[in-house]
């Protein structure tokens, strides 16, 4: 008798050890399994984040355990901070609402922009497909001929709102190397605004090389639209001949800012989710992202739709988004300043 309950005893020890594993991992699944994910872009529909975001939905439930129904959804405003303070501030944090927010995100915070409402390192950043170059473009009967036009004549440019990177470059590049941008806010997304071009309600933009050439690459290959300039982390090798804009900075100091203000560029098209979503979700999330942006799959179609996927881990951004926090204030506010400049008393 005493060995038939030792033996019991036993083998319910062994049960409740093994419990908690097999327990959380059936939970895991029957959390998303029949659920629907929703996936929030900062933009129109017409976007590259939205683009990338359905093109992203298609493939992620494949690699979510219980393989939820993804809807890709818009909330558009003030250049991505609607979004991006809504996910901080308003989101449910059980995992089931993630978001796609402008490159520019995670510096804004850093540089106490207006509007900001959200701690950019409090996110739980999940990925991102590939990392970005921005061109500053005008159309042929812009009549802007070279970068020095830039310097010499004023030319009017769509942005999405004073969130968007659309804004803050033309803005900043104003202040830091003296051009003659003038930004005309609140188009809808990057597709109206190259409409607005098209219609010469504008002279130009600047925006993701990516984006343009999927849009307009055969017009910027003929001609009828100029590439200006181009910025990111380093220059773009298909762009070669296109002037790169820390090449034109004249002072260590200018070069300095312009890394930090360009730094977004790298982060391309991030996806996050709110903070004090359970780690084991967000490790899901992570995992999932990480699992479909190898998927061959994904990779056959990003190819033939001509996506570029370079992409950075959820982790890596977290590590890359640290160690902006630690960049220099003055840099920082320099940058800031740049980009809004205090106004008078």
């Amino acid at each position: 008798m005493k060995r038939v309950l030792v033996a019991a005893g036993l083998t319910a020890i062994v049960a409740i050890g093994a419990c908690p594993k097999d327990t959380r991992a059936a939970t895991d699944e029957e959390f998303y399994r029949g659920s629907t994910l929703r996936l929030l872009s900062s933009s129109g529909a017409s976007s590259g984040y939205t683009l990338w975001a359905r093109f992203i939905a298609r493939h992620l439930p494949r690699h979510i355990p219980g393989e939820p129904t993804i809807v890709v959804q818009s909330m558009v405003g003030a250049g991505g901070l609607l979004l991006s303070n809504y996910m901080y501030n308003v989101a449910p944090k059980d995992g089931r609402e993630i978001a796609t927010v402008p490159r520019e995100a995670p510096t804004l915070p850093m540089m106490n922009t207006a509007g900001v409402k959200y701690d950019s390192q409090k996110f739980n950043w999940l990925g991102t497909p590939t990392s970005e170059t921005n061109l500053c473009v005008t159309s042929r009967d812009a009549a802007f001929q070279s970068v020095d036009d830039l310097y010499k004549k004023q030319l009017i440019v769509g942005t999405t709102g004073v969130g968007s990177g659309m804004h803050i470059f033309p803005v900043a590049l104003n202040a830091l190397l003296g051009m003659k941008f003038k930004t005309i806010d609140g188009y809808k997304d990057t597709g109206v605004i190259l409409l607005a071009l098209d219609r010469n309600e504008i002279q130009g933009a600047c925006q993701s090389a990516e984006t343009l050439m999927q849009a307009r690459g055969d017009e910027i290959r003929s001609g009828k639209i100029r590439i200006m300039l181009q910025a990111g982390a380093k220059p773009d090798p298909d762009f070669p001949n296109v002037p790169f804009v820390l090449d034109l900075a004249k002072t260590d100091e200018e070069r300095q800012a312009l890394r930090f203000l360009y730094s977004s560029l790298t982060f391309g098209r991030p996806y996050l989710a709110p903070p004090d979503v359970p780690a084991d979700r967000v490790a899901i999330l992570r995992k999932a992202f990480a699992e479909t942006f190898k998927d061959s799959a994904f990779l056959a179609e990003a190819k033939a739709q001509k996506y570029e996927v370079s992409p950075i881990s959820g982790e890596e951004m977290a590590a890359l988004i640290r160690e902006l926090g630690r960049t220099p204030k003055p840099v920082i506010d320099r940058v800031s300043a740049l980009i809004e400049p205090p106004k008078p008393n």
